[in-house]
Protein backbone atom coordinates (compact mmCIF):
# COMPACT_ATOMS: atom_id res chain seq x y z
CA UNK A 1 0.00 0.00 0.00
CA UNK A 2 2.57 2.55 0.92
CA UNK A 3 4.36 1.88 -2.89
CA UNK A 4 1.04 3.12 -4.21
CA UNK A 5 0.77 5.95 -2.26
CA UNK A 6 3.78 7.08 -3.64
CA UNK A 7 3.40 6.22 -7.45
CA UNK A 8 -0.19 8.49 -7.00
CA UNK A 9 2.05 11.64 -4.91
CA UNK A 10 4.33 11.35 -7.60
CA UNK A 11 2.17 10.94 -10.93
CA UNK A 12 0.52 14.19 -9.33
CA UNK A 13 3.52 16.12 -8.50
CA UNK A 14 4.72 15.33 -11.92
CA UNK A 15 1.24 16.10 -13.40
CA UNK A 16 1.46 19.74 -11.66
CA UNK A 17 4.48 20.44 -13.14
CA UNK A 18 4.30 19.84 -16.24
CA UNK A 19 0.53 21.73 -15.82
CA UNK A 20 2.27 24.62 -14.51
CA UNK A 21 5.06 24.64 -17.29
CA UNK A 22 2.98 24.55 -20.34
CA UNK A 23 0.85 27.47 -18.89
CA UNK A 24 3.80 29.34 -18.25
CA UNK A 25 4.95 28.57 -22.25
CA UNK A 26 1.36 29.55 -23.25
CA UNK A 27 1.57 33.22 -20.67
CA UNK A 28 5.10 33.65 -22.56
CA UNK A 29 3.38 33.24 -26.33
CA UNK A 30 0.04 35.58 -25.57
CA UNK A 31 3.03 38.25 -24.08
CA UNK A 32 5.37 38.22 -27.10
CA UNK A 33 2.57 38.21 -29.42
CA UNK A 34 0.72 41.20 -27.28
CA UNK A 35 3.89 43.47 -26.99
CA UNK A 36 6.44 42.29 -29.78
CA UNK A 37 4.75 44.93 -32.15
CA UNK A 38 4.85 47.84 -29.79
CA UNK A 39 7.91 47.57 -27.49
CA UNK A 40 11.30 47.29 -29.72
CA UNK A 41 14.90 46.88 -27.45
CA UNK A 42 18.10 45.70 -28.97
CA UNK A 43 21.44 45.83 -27.15
CA UNK A 44 24.57 45.64 -29.96
CA UNK A 45 27.97 44.98 -29.03
CA UNK A 46 30.51 47.10 -30.69
CA UNK A 47 33.61 45.48 -30.54
CA UNK A 48 36.27 48.20 -32.21
CA UNK A 49 34.19 50.51 -30.13
CA UNK A 50 34.42 48.97 -26.71
CA UNK A 51 30.92 49.40 -26.14
CA UNK A 52 27.39 47.98 -26.11
CA UNK A 53 24.29 49.94 -27.69
CA UNK A 54 21.16 49.50 -26.13
CA UNK A 55 18.15 50.64 -28.24
CA UNK A 56 14.92 50.87 -26.77
CA UNK A 57 11.46 52.23 -28.46
CA UNK A 58 7.80 52.43 -28.04
CA UNK A 59 5.24 52.20 -30.67
CA UNK A 60 2.70 53.79 -29.25
CA UNK A 61 4.95 56.56 -27.18
CA UNK A 62 2.97 55.92 -24.16
CA UNK A 63 5.37 55.05 -21.67
CA UNK A 64 6.43 57.36 -18.78
CA UNK A 65 9.13 55.37 -17.48
CA UNK A 66 11.85 52.98 -18.38
CA UNK A 67 14.03 51.18 -15.67
CA UNK A 68 16.92 49.79 -17.04
CA UNK A 69 19.40 47.40 -15.65
CA UNK A 70 22.16 45.09 -17.29
CA UNK A 71 22.43 42.60 -14.95
CA UNK A 72 25.85 40.05 -14.30
CA UNK A 73 28.18 42.73 -14.28
CA UNK A 74 30.85 43.06 -11.52
CA UNK A 75 29.59 46.82 -10.58
CA UNK A 76 25.83 46.46 -10.97
CA UNK A 77 24.31 48.46 -13.69
CA UNK A 78 21.10 50.67 -13.40
CA UNK A 79 19.77 53.45 -15.49
CA UNK A 80 16.03 55.02 -15.10
CA UNK A 81 14.75 57.01 -18.16
CA UNK A 82 11.43 59.09 -18.82
CA UNK A 83 9.29 59.02 -22.17
CA UNK A 84 8.65 55.94 -24.77
CA UNK A 85 12.26 55.66 -26.06
CA UNK A 86 15.96 55.87 -25.60
CA UNK A 87 19.14 54.91 -27.11
CA UNK A 88 22.73 54.31 -24.99
CA UNK A 89 26.09 53.33 -24.66
CA UNK A 90 27.41 51.30 -22.40
CA UNK A 91 31.22 50.77 -22.25
CA UNK A 92 32.54 47.01 -22.21
CA UNK A 93 35.99 45.67 -23.00
CA UNK A 94 35.26 42.38 -24.48
CA UNK A 95 32.72 39.39 -24.42
CA UNK A 96 32.28 38.53 -20.99
CA UNK A 97 34.34 35.11 -20.18
CA UNK A 98 31.33 32.75 -20.25
CA UNK A 99 29.28 34.81 -23.16
CA UNK A 100 26.79 37.25 -23.39
CA UNK A 101 23.71 35.34 -22.00
CA UNK A 102 25.29 35.97 -18.62
CA UNK A 103 24.60 39.21 -18.72
CA UNK A 104 20.82 40.12 -19.86
CA UNK A 105 19.32 43.41 -20.58
CA UNK A 106 16.28 44.32 -18.69
CA UNK A 107 13.23 46.55 -18.64
CA UNK A 108 11.09 47.67 -16.77
CA UNK A 109 8.40 49.79 -19.02
CA UNK A 110 5.82 51.98 -16.84
CA UNK A 111 3.25 52.25 -19.27
CA UNK A 112 -0.03 54.39 -19.11
CA UNK A 113 -2.17 51.53 -20.92
CA UNK A 114 -0.59 48.34 -19.89
CA UNK A 115 0.74 49.11 -16.60
CA UNK A 116 3.95 47.91 -15.69
CA UNK A 117 6.08 45.08 -18.26
CA UNK A 118 8.95 43.37 -17.99
CA UNK A 119 11.36 43.15 -21.16
CA UNK A 120 14.61 41.27 -21.66
CA UNK A 121 16.61 40.57 -24.14
CA UNK A 122 20.42 38.90 -24.69
CA UNK A 123 23.42 41.39 -25.86
CA UNK A 124 24.44 40.31 -29.38
CA UNK A 125 27.74 40.79 -30.85
CA UNK A 126 27.80 43.12 -34.43
CA UNK A 127 26.88 41.88 -37.66
CA UNK A 128 25.09 39.19 -35.57
CA UNK A 129 20.82 38.51 -35.58
CA UNK A 130 19.37 39.70 -32.57
CA UNK A 131 18.57 38.00 -29.46
CA UNK A 132 15.06 36.81 -28.59
CA UNK A 133 12.98 39.44 -26.75
CA UNK A 134 11.20 38.06 -23.86
CA UNK A 135 7.73 40.21 -22.22
CA UNK A 136 6.06 39.46 -18.79
CA UNK A 137 3.64 41.50 -17.22
CA UNK A 138 5.23 41.46 -13.41
CA UNK A 139 2.70 40.82 -10.47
Amino acid sequence: MPDLNRKIILAVVLTIIVFGVGISVMQNEKNSEKYSGIFHLDATFYKEKKYVEIKFDDSTQKSTKITLEIQGMEQSFQKIFTGSNFTIQVPFDDVPKYGWKTMPVTLVVEHSEFGKIGVKTDIHNQNEQASKTIFSEPE
